[in-house]
């Protein structure tokens, strides 16, 4: 929130009186060098505010969330698509003193019975105040009640009529305040809380499968500190699409008549946009060097009240993705909704592309694409090339045990919740890989290539083993549930959070992992189970060990995530009792 004050003598300590701002000398003040009775010097107080999300006034029970819509775009395509409050920023500040730093024009009118009894108008920056040339810094007002409007330049006034166009409605502000008594002598102030006259409507659309490949174009520096522009690394996948809304059915312009207290919407519009995906995001890289492309933000719009987002559609007009087309794939959004004035909200589009599998060459496709081969796992990430094996481990009875000893046994152990779902733990898994002996599961695993007949038996000094089997860690086992069974990464749409942070509990120690077990939010299993069972696999159920060691007090234990008939579960497994083994590849 930007605040400025002038003439904010009610609210200063008297050690700053010497240095009020502007409107505090009675000699600005007074009509003919004298204070008239019944007169009130009145001056202003003005605070910029900040978009803000479509949310319950604080204290008050949150209106529900809208459920996202699934519409099946054809080829095997699927969008997920949710109009929601855009929380992509975290709360502001209490602190309301912050100052206008770009020089800003202001109009501010007084009414009384529908006539305009005074007027001032200057120029905010930082904590003076500039009136025009010929105006006084206060306006004087008999005692009375009074209507007051304050308005920028990006609003136009025309007797009582007050209009914005769409063009303006991103910078515009204006605000009224109804029924202010003016009963105080010699001084008086009247604060203004100034909003934006639009809304700001934006777009996120996430590769949720499908991530492409990037290159990275420049360094941009944008962000606090240094920045890469990207372009997708395949001309076949440089996606196009527009954003528009129906033809005649946005607000171009809005009129505020002050006498009757009512908006009306002479004039309606569209509003048309064309976009390649690509950007800027914080980060480092150098020219040329690959990057993730996971979704693209390209689409803000700044509409009118009344605007309804159920007219705005998405089409894409180039591209594919890993061979399949998306041409002509159109995404609705599926929730009306009237915008409000200084409000944010996202349009939330979650892609998911159809089944990709591995096949027993190490090739990778859709099954329409690879007649006669052998499908040996489900793609869960084509961009990192990595898969889920269609069967469990062959293992005797019920699993196989970790390791017959419960002591530590890798170097980056989670020590709590935080750790384990904040998204500090390791992506990508271990990164030693040299004493993997005395790990059963690990081993049954790295066998798997016997029962596919592709895979390598040595993990050799890499990494970053390809065409190895391993045991998942918790992070990867949680990839396949996102990709496959549309299990969220966050709460919708609160970007500032880290991957999977919801999960953590409550009650969750600042050690160990005592107090309730994380709750997991209900998948689509029908989605999750079929990539497996449409090519003869058998789908995930019961429990799983995962390559993700905690300590908990004394005790070395390892993440488990068993799943269900309505989504996962996690629990610390004892490293001596059995659990299953479902192998994960990089092909």
């Amino acid at each position: 929130m930007k605040i400025n004050r002038f003439k904010s003598f009610f609210l200063l300590p008297a050690l700053f009186m010497g240095i009020m701002l502007a409107g505090c000398s009675n000699s600005e003040d007074i009509v003919d060098g004298q204070t008239q009775e019944g007169m009130g010097s009145v001056s202003f107080t003005i605070k910029e505010k900040n978009y803000e999300p479509v949310e319950e006034v604080a204290g008050t029970r949150a209106a529900a969330p809208e459920q996202p819509e699934i519409q099946d775009l054809g080829d095997g395509w699927m969008a997920e698509v949710s109009l929601v409050p855009d929380t992509t920023h975290a709360a502001e500040p209490k602190a309301k003193t912050r100052a206008i730093y770009t020089p800003t024009h202001y109009t501010i009118q007084a009414y009384q019975g529908n006539v305009k009894k005074g007027e001032l108008k200057g120029t905010f920056n930082g904590a003076n105040f500039t009136p025009d040339a010929g105006q006084g810094k206060s306006i004087i007002l008999p005692h009375g009640t009074y209507d007051f409007v304050c308005f920028n330049d990006k609003v136009s006034a025309n007797g009582t009529q007050f209009t914005v166009n769409r063009a303006d409605a991103g910078t515009a502000r204006f605000t009224v305040k109804r029924g202010v008594v003016i009963n105080q002598d010699p001084k008086q102030f009247v604060d203004f809380e100034m909003k934006h006259a639009g809304a700001k409507v934006m777009g996120n659309l996430v590769f949720v499968n499908c991530t492409m490949e990037g290159v990275i174009t420049a360094n941009t520096g944008f962000g606090w500190t240094s920045g890469i522009a990207y372009k997708p690394a395949k001309s076949e996948e440089a996606l196009k699409y527009t954003v528009e809304t129906l033809p005649n059915k946005l607000p171009e312009t809005m009129v505020y008549d002050m006498s009757t207290d009512s908006y009306t919407y002479p004039l309606m519009g569209q509003d048309s946009k064309s976009f390649d995906v690509g950007g800027n995001v914080p980060g480092a890289g150098s020219v040329g060097g690959k990057t993730g492309i996971p979704n693209d933000y390209n689409y803000t719009g700044y509409w009118l009240p009344n605007s309804d987002c159920a007219n705005l559609k998405l089409t894409f007009t180039y591209g594919e993705l890993y061979g399949r087309d998306l041409v002509g794939k159109t995404i609705k959004v599926p929730t009306h909704k009237l915008v409000e004035a200084n409000k944010r909200y996202m349009i939330y589009v979650q892609l998911y592309m159809g089944y990709m599998y591995l096949y027993s060459d190490g090739t990778a496709g859709p099954r329409s694409k690879n007649p006669g081969k052998t499908p040996i796992g489900v793609v869960i990430d084509p961009y990192d090339r990595l898969a889920v094996a269609l069967n469990d481990a062959p293992a005797p009875s019920w699993g196989v045990q970790w390791s017959s000893t419960t002591s530590q046994a890798s170097s980056d152990v989670c020590l709590n919740y935080k750790h384990l779902f904040g998204g500090l733990y390791g992506r990508w898994g271990r990164t030693d890989y040299s004493n993997l002996s005395n790990s059963s599961a690990i081993q049954l695993a790295l066998n798997y290539y016997q029962t596919v007949g592709f895979g390598n038996n040595s993990y050799g000094i890499t990494s970053d083993p390809r065409n190895v089997w391993f045991v998942p860690t918790l992070r990867q086992f949680l990839d396949m549930g996102v990709n496959l069974g549309r299990l969220p990464y966050r709460t919708m749409n609160k970007d500032y959070e880290r991957d999977f942070e919801y999960l953590i509990p409550a009650n969750a120690p600042a050690t160990g992992f005592s107090g309730a077990n994380p709750t997991f939010p209900a998948m689509d299993m029908t989605r999750f189970n079929k990539a497996f069972t449409d090519v003869g696999g058998t789908a995930p159920t019961g429990g799983y060990w995962t390559d993700t060691e905690c300590q908990d007090g004394s005790s070395f234990q390892q993440a488990q995530i068993s799943v269900n008939s309505t989504s996962f579960g996690f629990q610390l497994g004892d490293k001596t009792i059995p659990a299953q083994v479902r192998p994960f590849i990089r092909y």
